[in-house]
């Protein structure tokens, strides 16, 4: 017990009982700012709303180290306010429910002992540590603050918790286990249940843990027996849950005095797992009660509402062929129009979803500028990207191709780069904050500005455009046009912060002063394969960063061997030419993909061998061989290793889920962190059109969610081949002018508003319709049409198509 110290002061008048008991006799102050507090005089135990006051009273006049020696008493340190000065509360003997409950920022709570029902309930940021057992119910509703406990927790513990973003996440700690129906309904937080002597050896986490979970991350050591597997998944911990574990156990366990455990706890990763729930998109695709619809109908349906189903006395004939020639309800198939029913390949394999026939329709109308300009909704980066150094997924798929070449989307990307930035949308007041200015960022960066909303970008270098400024070789592509088209990117999104790398405390202020966070850093680290003489190896991305920043590789009269095969290795094979090499040999594990060939073709030109399949064993610079697991070698003066890149993400925090160091994101770029979203090549690598379209398809989602307005993708099926009649079209390979090439355009999926159709119907049922706002389509008269399918047989687009009248 602290020493009494009697300081002489006027003791105020609380409540009704002073003349029952005396203010004097129940707070005994030490000094200034400490003072001891009982529960029990004479026999006479203090009623709990009565203690209350007192400690209220004792904060009021200064007290901040206040013991408190307790009778049972309820919701002891709850609802203090600091006013800025930390308040610490000592509590001994028998604690009674609720304790800490509502506690607020700056009280510090120590138990000194175990404690009943409900301690931490709806806490609102008090620390509360309990030197021993916690019964039922703790951290109940908990929103903020961190509960430590030293022994175990009882039934139905961490129910109900939730996270307020603008704060960090609440935090409970046991060390040993918890009781049944663990994290019921948890909505956010961070459980961490470390299985030290377990009561139940069979279940660290009691029995039917997480029902209901929709929030939050359960870290736990030890075995389960069993979890609500509707609501959450069991994952291994990542490497940076395995930091977060290891840095936050020390404080824990110094608090609760058991910090010889520590090397027990963190002696190995594999040790620790951890639940976490599923989004509400993964929700969304799980069937949890399947049965096949034909099943359901009559072993359910007609059961409950009789054979024929609810519109059965509404039938009023029998079932029977229906003779001869018809029309209306008794066809058998009726035709329909379905213009734009299917994605043409080249919008459909674009992974920025350009329409490229929109833009040759346009074009056919005589509207060239609105042509061009409309590439300007979907990437900020045409000229350069669909212009120069992307592979055109479009063109290969493009249905052109099956009669002469495709659609030269390049030429169309290369008359972009002079276009005007189009007009931005009223601002909204919302902002959203990018870090990455590479095609990611920007294409996020981009399509969120053009909406109205206010965009900052946080970029780490002194460029924008990452990649394609950093490493692609200028000989792929011609920079001035870049930056023409960088500089028109300015115009619609002025907040760059260049030189800026991301910390952890940077991203904590960025995430706190957004309402979204989107996260397009790209990957910049590259990855080395460890072997002897690996040191004195030179990853492709710093070879090739060098020289685009202006230094040279004196490899005249020298033997280079780049190990990795696919696009970058062919670049930086280029590339060793160019600075002189005599030689260069490319050597893969196994044949490489040659799908993209531009990089394959032009190094192939230069004389690059390339050797397959080849496992290096190690590299000897003084011998200047690389040797392989083969037994054979090669001269190797300069040595480039090209087996890609993975990220640096040291800045997000440990309850952000990554993957063998990708970021992990749902079907709408969303992280386990619903605030921060993830593009790019941060979730694994991919082409720069791949990084463009995620943040077309990212800022159309984030667009819905700013406005509280639905969101809907471009989810159809890529039109067949085999639905478009070739043999209306002439081989026609050279053409001189985009009026040209837009004519060759098949139109694939979209009325080119030929008359085929209506001329072609016998018995005159088509008609085209104007619309009020300039459109058209043509319709149908039910009553003529015989449902003969010629006009789905001679459409040219594969636009008419035949389905069941029903």
């Amino acid at each position: 017990m602290p020493v009494k110290k009697i300081i002489q002061r006027e003791m105020p008048k609380v409540g009704l009982h002073e003349t029952v008991i005396p203010y004097a006799e129940v707070v005994k102050w030490v000094n200034d700012k400490s003072v001891i507090i009982y529960g029990n005089i004479k026999g006479n135990r203090i009623p709990s709303r009565i203690l209350e006051e007192f400690i209220q009273e004792a904060v009021k006049n200064g007290a901040r180290n206040i013991h408190v020696y307790a009778d049972g008493q309820h919701g002891i340190g709850g609802r203090i306010f600091s006013q800025g000065e930390p308040v610490k509360i000592t509590i001994e003997g028998p604690v009674g429910q609720r304790c800490g409950s509502m506690g607020m920022f700056g009280t510090e709570i120590t138990v000194r002992g175990g404690v009943s029902d409900d301690v931490g309930w709806i806490n609102c940021g008090a620390k509360i540590t309990v030197l021993g057992d916690a019964t039922n119910g703790a951290w109940n509703a908990a929103a903020q603050g961190i509960l430590y406990v030293q022994g175990s927790g009882g039934a139905r513990c961490d129910t109900m918790t939730k996270h307020n973003p603008r704060f960090d996440p609440p935090q409970s700690w046991y060390l040993r286990d918890v009781g049944d129906s663990f994290a019921e309904f948890k909505a956010g937080g961070i459980a961490v249940v470390c299985g030290i002597n377990p009561r139940n050896q069979k279940s660290v986490l009691g029995y039917r843990p997480c029902v209901g979970m929709v929030g939050g991350v359960i870290y736990f050591r030890g075995s389960i027996d069993g979890y609500s597997e509707r609501d959450v998944k069991l994952l291994e911990i990542s490497e940076q849950d395995w930091q977060w574990l290891c840095d936050n156990l020390k404080p824990y366990l110094t608090a609760i005095e058991r910090m010889d455990y520590y090397h027990e706890l963190t002696k190995s990763p594999d040790e620790w797992r951890k639940l976490v729930p599923y989004t509400p998109q993964e929700r969304r695709r799980k069937r949890w009660f399947k049965v096949e619809m034909e099943d359901f109908r009559k072993n359910y349906w007609e059961k409950e509402v009789g054979k024929g189903g609810i519109f059965a006395e509404y039938i009023d004939h029998e079932p029977t062929i229906i003779p001869y020639i018809v029309t209306g309800q008794y066809r058998r198939y009726k035709p329909v129009w379905a213009n734009e029913k299917y994605a043409p390949p080249c919008a459909y394999s674009c992974p920025t979803n350009i329409p490229t026939h929109k833009r040759t329709a346009l074009i056919r109308l005589g509207k060239i500028k609105e042509a061009l300009e409309l590439v300007l909704n979907y990437s900020p980066l045409p000229a350069t990207v669909c212009g120069m150094i992307c592979p055109n997924l479009c063109m290969q798929a493009c249905t052109r191709g099956r009669i002469d070449i495709p659609i030269s989307v390049k030429e169309l990307g290369k008359a972009s780069p002079d276009l005007p930035a189009p007009k931005k949308a009223k601002s909204t007041g919302h902002s959203v904050a990018v870090i990455g200015a590479g095609p990611a960022g920007m294409s996020v960066a981009w399509q969120i500005s053009l909406k109205g909303h206010n965009v900052t970008m946080y970029e780490a270098t002194d460029k924008i455009g990452g990649k394609i400024e950093l490493c692609i070789p200028e000989h792929r592509f011609n920079k001035d046009i870049l930056h023409k088209e960088i500089e028109r990117f300015k115009e619609v999104v002025p907040d760059i912060r260049l030189n800026t790398k991301v910390t952890k405390e940077l991203f904590e202020e960025i995430y706190r002063e957004n309402e979204f966070v989107v996260i397009a850093v790209g990957a910049h680290q590259p990855r080395k394969i460890p072997f002897p003489g690996s040191e004195h190896i030179i990853s492709a991305y710093e070879f090739l960063r060098a020289i685009n920043e202006g230094k040279t590789f004196d490899l005249k009269d020298k033997n280079v061997v780049v190990i990795g095969a696919g696009n970058v290795g062919m670049d930086a094979s280029v590339e060793a030419f160019l600075c002189g090499a005599a030689s260069v040999t490319a050597v893969d594990i196994q044949k490489p993909a040659a799908a993209f060939g531009t990089e394959f073709e032009q190094a192939k030109q230069k004389g690059v061998e390339i050797l397959w399949p080849k496992i290096t064993e190690k590299y000897v610079p003084g011998e200047r061989k690389i040797y392989f697991k083969d037994g054979t070698n090669i001269d190797a003066d300069f040595v480039i290793m090209s087996i890609g890149d993975i990220p640096d993400l040291d800045f997000i925090p440990p309850q952000i889920h990554t993957e063998r160091g990708w970021m992990v994101v749902n079907e709408f770029f969303q992280t386990s962190d619903p605030k921060v979203f993830a593009i790019g090549d941060v979730t694994g690598l991919g082409l720069v059109t791949h990084a463009i379209g995620h943040g077309r398809l990212l800022a159309e989602y984030l667009h819905g969610e700013l406005m509280h307005s639905p969101v809907t993708r471009d989810l159809r099926a890529r039109i067949p081949y085999e639905r478009i009649k070739l043999d209306y079209y002439e081989r026609c390979r050279a053409t001189s002018s985009l009026e040209q090439e837009a004519e060759r355009c098949l139109s694939c999926g979209s009325c080119r508003d030929c008359h085929m159709c209506e001329m072609t119907c016998y018995w005159g049922a088509i008609s085209r319709v104007e619309k009020s706002d300039g459109r058209y389509e043509y319709v149908v008269d039910e009553n003529k049409c015989i449902a003969c399918g010629f006009c789905a047989g001679v459409c040219p687009c594969g636009v008419w198509e035949m389905v069941e009248n029903i």
